[in-house]
């Protein structure tokens, strides 16, 4: 039954956990520099996939290096609140390890400097999964190193997987080498944290919490409305007729208390 309710709490905790990294590390670091900057922000991407937005005319620095400094930026969040003292604080870091860790698999290699700096970022978010892991089995504990790598293939490592070949069922398109850059450095990274945990301190696993997989669960039942209704506004927008709009954009004009600033905006569009 620990075990089973271990599998629960992936399976539950695995979409919030990767759609809400996605979120912080391409989309809030733009849109924070766009507000600081005073600069144009235009939304890219918000699907069930993932969340993007970027600074117009150009984003202000590359995408994967503002990943990897955010990723570094909310684990050492998560780790000073003591979030890490939960399983799904712990999966957390090992999320956010995972998203800055993709970008630069994918990144074209031309110069000897480019392949030192990449595998420092590659390191360093591959050691960020490690952490995150790490601080799982602080938790779970685990006498043997087969017993260790099971919990974390059972917390981390499977319920990705499930949501990867989801992702592919819903999304004919999806490409698989995206699941096999998330798995195989995933997997890796477990057998190296299940190698290098010390049993000495390890606690008695007493099994998740019901309260942690209802939570989880209600968390990615709210995105997955949120997302679904943001969409569907987006769609209905666009699908707005001209005319119609230009009689919205009167009609705001000639409404006596509308806010200069919402009279300029809907003049802009």
């Amino acid at each position: 039954m620990r075990l089973f309710r271990l599998l629960m709490l992936g399976l539950a905790s695995a979409y919030p956990l990767y759609w809400t990294a996605q979120f912080l590390l391409f989309f809030v670091p733009e849109t924070l520099l766009g507000f600081w900057l005073g600069q144009p922000l235009q939304v890219t991407s918000i699907s069930y996939l993932q969340a993007m937005a970027v600074v117009q005319p150009h984003a202000v620095f590359p995408a994967h290096w503002e990943a990897l400094v955010f990723a570094l930026f909310f684990s050492a969040l998560i780790i000073g609140l003591r979030a890490d003292q939960f399983l799904t604080g712990a999966l957390a870091i090992v999320f956010l390890g995972q998203a800055a860790l993709l970008p630069f698999l994918s990144l074209p290699m031309t110069s000897s400097g480019e392949v030192l700096t990449t595998s420092c970022a590659v390191g360093l978010a591959i050691a960020l999964i490690i952490l995150g892991l790490h601080r799982i089995l602080r938790l779970t504990g685990g006498l043997e190193f087969l017993d260790r790598l099971a919990l974390l293939s059972l917390l981390a490592v499977m319920p990705q997987a499930t949501l990867w070949l989801a992702f592919k069922f819903i999304y004919p398109f999806f490409d698989v080498r995206f699941l096999l850059l998330r798995i195989i450095p995933l997997y890796l990274a477990a057998i190296v944290a299940a190698l290098i945990y010390s049993r000495s301190s390890a606690p008695v696993f007493s099994g998740v919490p019901w309260t942690e997989i209802v939570a989880s669960s209600a968390a990615a039942a709210l995105l997955i409305l949120a997302i679904g209704l943001s969409s569907g506004i987006a769609s209905a927008a666009n699908s707005t007729p001209p005319a119609g709009r230009v009689h919205i954009v009167r009609l705001i004009q000639k409404t006596p208390g509308v806010p200069p600033a919402l009279r300029d905006m809907a003049v802009g569009c």
